[in-house]
């Protein structure tokens, strides 16, 4: 087995829910009592977000390759980091730390490709959501032939949900309110489906609301960090 390198805290909320997804879906495929074997970063979210929202993606870079960097001498093989708009500087944090990332589009896109759709949905942060690194490579791997995102005044407001709410685990019922409108909005202009590309954003999202299918990348990104660990050397 595998080691994984994981950069988490982004939020503790999402971290507890991939830390448990991994290790179930490792338990699944090899039989109790297997686990991952897995080297946890948690970052405290208050000194990162900040970094995030002002976009010091220069500070972000340092931060996250000194860490990769400690977990590759504790014996990590390769890394994860657990929230979607720090893959905005996944190639960095690779050539920096000298360890492949398991990028958290990846397994999205195969789901998207699998099931046939040519236009989705997008929510998450407003990087994730105006820029290509999220969207890129989605549009390159998973056949789609567009990608819909809110408009602008929607974009705007979403990172001080995430960031301000979604992150402390209680989101109040005008959050959710909003979120569904947004979904709906997405689906009257064409989404056959729906990216959650945030890994806080299934708390306020349900995925069984709106009749279509609703990709969240932290499960499907888990289940890939699963697969990759249980490889052979």
């Amino acid at each position: 087995m595998r080691t994984i390198g994981f950069l988490g805290g982004m939020s503790y909320h999402s971290t507890i829910l991939y830390y448990s997804q991994i290790n179930a879906h490792v338990q699944r495929r090899l039989g109790s009592p297997h686990a991952a074997s897995l080297i946890l970063r948690s970052f405290n979210f208050a000194d990162v977000a900040p970094l995030f929202t002002s976009n010091d993606w220069p500070a972000i870079t340092s931060k996250f390759i000194a860490a990769a960097k400690d977990m590759k001498a504790a014996g990590a093989d390769g890394l994860a980091i657990g929230c979607n708009i720090g893959h905005r500087i996944a190639a960095e944090v690779e050539a920096g730390a000298g360890l492949p990332v398991v990028h958290i589009a990846d397994g999205t896109a195969r789901a998207v490709r699998e099931h046939g759709l040519k236009r989705v949905g997008l929510l998450a942060t407003k990087a994730a959501m105006e820029e290509d690194f999220i969207k890129g490579r989605l549009m390159a791997s998973g056949g789609l032939q567009d990608i819909l995102v809110p408009e602008s005044q929607d974009r705007d407001k979403m990172d001080g949900v995430i960031f301000d709410e979604l992150s402390g685990g209680n989101p109040s019922e005008d959050t959710k309110q909003w979120m569904d409108r947004l979904v709906r909005e997405l689906i009257d202009r064409g989404a056959e489906g729906l990216v959650l590309a945030c890994t806080d954003l299934q708390f306020v999202v349900s995925p069984d609301a709106h009749g279509i299918p609703v990709f969240d990348t932290l499960e499907l990104h888990a289940r890939d960090l699963a697969e990759w660990v249980m490889r052979e050397q």
